[in-house]
């Protein structure tokens, strides 16, 4: 898919999604603030460059400038149809390509011709894009063989602990889900995901108690056992950690917002 993104300044939440996401900036330079799963990043934007989200990533973004940018969504098959094994990409942010950018202009314009809606067109610009990002984003590069968890055993983690936050899960847990030793399990997961079970653990709760705070009326203690808190002093402690203020501020600001 790909569309011209465009909108007004403000902050912007998006869920993980099933697509890997290109998105390149169009407009005037813009001070981007974007966090993907666990890590923050600014950067200074530019006409041209190019910031690729890999599927299943959760990502925050404020801008200084309105959205404008080419925004290109990708099935995380047709990587693997061109790999033959499944791919895991490394986030990438402001990077020059040309590649992409060429395909971007390509796309963008071809929305304005009937050639778009020919499947051979379709096809032939996903199999090109996805073997450029096999070449250039994945970590195929950097992680030997064996080393890394398989996409299939990311999406089976996420779905159990997403599904069950108010559950204890210990690395040895998480690593029976899949089959691993837990030693092997930790190599493994900080490898692919890059940051330790512990701490992904803790980031999927904290993203599920935010939009609790924000989107619902349920007390802190009732959310705090949602996510596997014993109390809601220690949810609160965390979740200022995590996010810079207490819930009943983050709460407060939603409301302000809304």
């Amino acid at each position: 898919m790909v569309w011209h993104q465009t909108g007004p300044v403000e902050d912007l939440f998006i869920p993980p999604a099933g697509m890997h996401c290109i998105l390149l900036r169009k407009g005037t330079p813009t001070e981007l603030w974007q966090r993907q799963g666990n890590t923050i990043h600014h950067l200074h934007w530019q006409p041209g460059e190019v910031i690729v989200v890999p599927a299943d990533t959760p990502t925050f973004w404020r801008s200084s400038a309105p959205r404008d940018n080419i925004h290109i969504d990708l099935a995380p098959v047709w990587l693997r149809s061109v790999a033959g094994e499944d791919v895991l990409l490394a986030p990438c942010l402001g990077r020059k390509d040309p590649v992409l950018a060429g395909f971007a202009q390509v796309l963008l314009a071809s929305l304005d011709s009937p050639i778009s809606l020919h499947p051979l067109f379709g096809e032939h610009i996903a199999q090109a894009i996805a073997m450029h990002l096999v070449e250039h984003y994945s970590n195929k590069s950097v992680l030997s063989k064996g080393e890394a968890l398989s996409m299939r055993e990311v999406k089976t983690l996420t779905h159990a602990v997403s599904t069950e936050l108010h559950k204890r899960w210990t690395t040895s847990r998480l690593a029976g889900l899949i089959g691993l030793s837990p030693f092997h399990f930790s190599r493994a997961f900080k490898a692919t995901v890059g940051i330790t079970p512990h701490a992904w653990v803790t980031l999927q709760r904290m993203e599920a108690a935010a939009r609790l705070v924000y989107g619902t009326k349920a007390s802190m203690a009732e959310i705090a056992n949602l996510t596997g808190y014993p109390s809601s002093a220690h949810f609160s402690q965390v979740f200022q950690r995590h996010w810079g203020v207490p819930p009943s501020a983050y709460r407060r600001q939603g409301h302000d917002r809304g």
